[in-house]
């Protein structure tokens, strides 16, 4: 098991750091932009004030936004750049994971080597979380470094609660989309059912904060549970978001390797 994992990190590793480059890199940019949007607040709001009514509850920015590196980065950062990189660094590591490897004909040598199928599985399903764990510590904790090396106040224990919630988002993801992969012979089956089912759900989050009539639909959403503000700014993780994250987490990953170990894959 640990053997097909240490291989496959082998094979992710670039993608993996790309990821990561990406993380660090937004995080140091935002940091590097704090002092002057910050002495900018008074005409970034005003700006604000001739926008449309849906793009600024998209983008709620205020004065308050402004204050502490942390309201800024949950505006810049946590909003809207994390999720996208982590949706598409796991959604990709899911399918080329098992799906891409029954599609290229390659999953007959995986599967022909004296290994259980839940190994493969869970050795795949392993590299996903590490490369997870990776992205987030070098997207949100590298604010200790850089913090100090900007002289940029903070607090560590916000930024410890942000690191877990995307984490537990980062994992419902990868979970559905391993689960997926392992259903699906065809990487492009994995990315166009994820796709539209996260761009659907980030429509009726959109919708249901514009619309009361529609404010229901929110809780179809997974964003509306990737509550980044109350994680960042007040250093609180929602019960209730942290279960059903989990709990989807668990079935679509139990599901996934039961579904994986029975399908019929042909070997040679």
């Amino acid at each position: 098991m640990f053997t097909v994992f240490w291989r496959t990190i082998k094979d992710r590793k670039y993608s993996i750091i790309i990821f990561s480059a990406a993380g660090v890199l937004l995080l140091w940019l935002y940091i590097l932009m704090f002092p002057s949007m910050k002495e900018m607040a008074g005409n970034l709001i005003n700006l604000m004030e001739g926008y449309p009514d849906a793009f600024t509850k998209m983008f709620p920015i205020t004065d308050a936004s402004f204050t502490s590196i942390e309201n800024f980065l949950a505006i810049e950062q946590y909003s809207l750049m994390v999720p996208i990189l982590i949706i598409f660094m796991m959604v990709a590591i899911a399918a080329v994971g098992l799906a891409a490897e029954v599609e290229r004909g390659t999953a007959e040598i995986l599967l022909s080597r004296p290994i259980s199928r839940i190994k493969i599985f869970f050795s795949r399903y392993l590299v996903g979380l590490s490369s997870l764990l990776v992205f987030i510590i070098f997207s949100t904790l590298m604010i200790i470094p850089l913090g100090e090396l900007h002289n940029i106040d903070y607090i560590l224990i916000n930024f410890v609660s942000i690191s877990v919630l995307c984490f537990i988002f980062g994992w419902t993801i990868f979970s559905i989309a391993m689960m997926l992969s392992a259903i699906f012979s065809e990487r492009s089956r994995v990315y166009m059912i994820m796709g539209g089912m996260l761009v659907g759900m980030y429509v009726m989050q959109i919708v249901s904060s514009i619309n009361e009539k529609w404010e229901n639909l929110q809780y179809i959403s997974f964003f509306y549970y990737y509550d980044y503000n109350k994680a960042l700014l007040d250093n609180s993780l929602e019960t209730t978001n942290v279960l059903i994250f989990v709990g989807i987490a668990i079935v679509c990953m139990i599901v996934g390797a039961y579904w994986f170990n029975k399908r019929d894959i042909a070997v040679q």
